[in-house]
């Protein structure tokens, strides 16, 4: 067992630490991993990173154990084995994220370990990078506006007899912040800034590095509240917004966070949009929901990498990939569009053809931002009159701009009766083509939202 002073673990307020080294059974690879460990501490990796490293050689351990009992020194690690570990890893019931970690952590300590702990493995015992399974990268799932409503209804926070637990329901509801940085959030947290505004400093334990982040005034009232109810609930003072009841020199746990949402869920008993129970929330999915929710109001992915601390767009880009799921969706059920004839133009669903013609379409949207429809020119064609032209064969639309096409023939009927009374000719011939081209399109959507309903 290794023991990490609060300094050398970088969990200041949190104690002595430990990592748990007794699964490993055979003494050359525990040796080689408590190595591996004490490098990757130095590296600045957290304890909890470590101690998942150790879990997945464990399991190595574990496998060697069962299947090569004999196996005492590192030369006795040869590629022929590691083929028959990774083997069992990849037809074990596993997760996918878990197979990969398992073989991804033994190929770490290999390359790291191969002229210390593991001197005299043979040269050829190598993990191929390409040999780490792929996890497919599933879409962030968050709360749903219906039962989030019901976590920050009024009514049911009141629930919340303490205030530092409401202080937590509205830290999750707010920042996006994950475990990590609410409960190691200072107290000192809330910053007013010269706008009037508040924002709150905090620590993003998995990069470690210091950020900002604007807030509600909901949230930096209830920080305020936070710190009456600190100045009376610990006399002697605590670094922390959110002391561990038994000692208020340390933060609260994150087990004791997830309890506190447990305990509210289950006390309001929030239901789905289908009426459906829902008797648990991860923390986490307060900030997929918060992710999802500024990707569908339009915020750059740039800005939203930033409020929600990520190292790069890769992450980010997965909450764009739910609202274009979102929009898909609704143009398949809802958005069957109609030309300047009237003629029905439905966007294929299945196959590479649907694909293009929904790649074809976001184009079209981003390109040409047009008041009453869409533009369905092709990729490269451009056109020099970037608004909605009623006599161009490229014009879509659909039934959410009904109200302006009705506006619009209106319009164009008044046009059109004093274009004749002055006998303006080509007025009245222009006027008539928009006449027609909005009536056309009008009876369109008429057909359109009978075969949809």
């Amino acid at each position: 067992m290794l023991v990490l002073s609060k300094f050398a673990a970088g969990a200041a307020g949190r104690g002595d630490r430990t990592i748990n080294f007794s699964r490993i059974s055979q003494p050359f690879l525990k040796d080689a991993t408590k190595q591996f460990a004490r490098n990757r501490l130095l590296a600045g990796n957290s304890v909890g990173s470590i101690s998942a490293y150790i879990s997945d050689i464990a399991a190595f351990s574990d496998w060697l154990s069962d299947h090569r009992p004999g196996t005492l020194t590192a030369h006795q690690i040869t590629r022929l084995l590691i083929e028959d570990y990774m083997l069992h890893v990849r037809r074990s019931e596993l997760r996918d994220s878990t197979k990969a970690r398992h073989i991804g952590s033994l190929r770490a300590l290999i390359e790291e370990q191969r002229d210390d702990g593991l001197t005299g493995i043979a040269r050829a015992a190598i993990v191929h990078a390409r040999e780490i399974p792929n996890v497919q990268q599933h879409t962030p799932k968050g709360i749903d506006d219906v039962v989030f409503s019901q976590l920050m209804d009024e009514r049911n926070l009141t629930q919340l007899s303490c205030v530092q637990h409401r202080t937590i329901l509205l830290l999750l509801a707010h920042t996006g912040f994950r475990v990590s940085s609410i409960v190691t959030l200072p107290r000192d947290c809330l910053t007013i800034g010269p706008d009037q505004q508040p924002y709150i400093r905090y620590r993003n334990i998995k990069l470690k590095r210091e950020a900002m982040l604007p807030v509600p005034a909901t949230l930096g009232d209830q920080l305020q509240a936070q710190e009456q109810y600190l100045q009376e609930s610990c006399p002697a003072g605590s670094p922390y917004l959110l002391p561990s009841p038994r000692d208020p020199d340390r933060h609260i746990s994150h087990s004791a966070l997830r309890r506190i949402l447990d305990r509210y869920v289950d006390r309001i008993q929030p239901k789905d949009a289908a009426g459906n129970p829902v008797a648990h929330l991860h923390p986490h999915l307060f900030r997929h929901r918060l992710g999802t929710s500024m990707v569908n109001d339009g915020v750059p992915l740039s800005v939203i990498a930033k409020v929600l601390d990520h190292s790069s767009l890769e992450m980010t880009a997965r909450y764009a990939q739910i609202h274009d799921d979102t929009l898909r969706r609704e143009v398949i059920q809802w958005h069957q569009r109609v030309n300047r004839r009237g003629e029905q133009i439905a966007l294929p669903i299945d196959g590479p053809l649907g694909e293009a013609a929904w790649m074809k379409d976001r184009i079209g949207r981003a390109k040409q931002a047009l008041p009453n429809g869409y533009c369905g020119l092709p990729l490269v064609r451009t056109c020099p009159h970037p608004n909605a032209c009623l006599s161009c064969d490229s014009f879509l639309t659909d039934n959410r701009f009904r109200a302006q096409h009705e506006q619009q023939l209106d319009e164009t009927r008044r046009l059109l009766e004093h274009a004749r009374e002055r006998d303006q000719v080509r007025l009245v011939d222009l006027l008539e083509n928009d006449e027609h081209a909005l009536t056309n399109i009008l009876t369109g959507l008429d057909e359109t939202e009978a075969t949809t309903t």
